[in-house]
């Protein structure tokens, strides 16, 4: 995955749209109305027209005049998850303008789902280099579940999310939810790539919980798994 994705926002070129797939976790239709709906405010209904739109200034303007970017509205959606969750196509400008404009990817709608929930179950390898170029941390953690982005992705079976994470700098070992390290989380889950990753990021090891879980189904030798699975068997015999 390349992190060098251009950040378009604050009045930079828009030269280059790239669209982001999300209809994994919010469905495919274009839904505009429905976004309206979401807030009984004109002020975010306009704000919500604008991003439809890809007015970057506009938006840049309305947040300088007073709007607050992560206004809620039913059932505590923002206007950054009503723009990813109901207009498609939906523009990685856009999402990384109301980034920058501080929309929180971490807060969460009454049901506790927020953008990086959303972000850990599609798998789109353009959503991350968004999120990171806008300045969201890979370490960023939910404050309703505990999670981390991290441990989200491992949880989602989100492989290529979780390896991108620890590439982008993602701490190997802090805590999940339940505090649990991602180590134990990844091999509980049999996830041999990602646990291997976690090593080879400075994890730190608990040789009996290893190699318990090295000897409980293990994959077939001749996989990606089955291989992940053999480097870190080898890892904890080198120990």
């Amino acid at each position: 995955m390349v992190y060098a994705w251009p950040l378009l926002a604050f009045g930079a070129p828009q030269n280059q749209q790239i669209a982001l797939d999300v209809s994994a976790v919010f469905g495919a239709a274009d839904q505009r109305e429905r976004a309206q709906a979401r807030f009984a405010d004109e002020a975010s209904r306009r704000f919500l027209r604008l991003a439809e739109r890809g007015d970057l200034a506009a938006m840049t303007a309305q947040v300088r005049e007073g709007y607050a970017v992560d206004t809620p509205g039913e059932q505590g959606v923002t206007p950054l998850l009503a723009y990813v969750a109901y207009v498609r196509p939906v523009r990685a400008d856009v999402v990384a303008h109301l980034l920058a404009l501080g929309a929180d990817p971490t807060r969460p709608l009454a049901n506790g789902m927020s953008l990086l929930n959303a972000a850990a179950r599609v798998r789109d390898p353009q959503l991350l280099p968004v999120l990171l170029k806008a300045g969201v941390s890979p370490d960023a953690r939910l404050p309703v579940q505990g999670e981390t982005f991290l441990s989200l992705a491992i949880r989602e079976g989100n492989t290529d999310l979780a390896l991108a994470l620890l590439r982008a700098g993602a701490r190997a070992d802090l805590a999940t939810g339940d505090g649990s390290p991602p180590l134990q989380l990844a091999t509980g889950m049999g996830n041999w790539i990602v646990a291997d990753a976690l090593l080879r990021a400075g994890a730190s090891i608990d040789p009996p919980r290893l190699a318990h879980a090295l000897n409980l189904n293990p994959p077939a030798p001749d996989t990606p798994q089955g291989r992940a699975h053999a480097a870190v068997s080898a890892r904890l015999q080198m120990r």
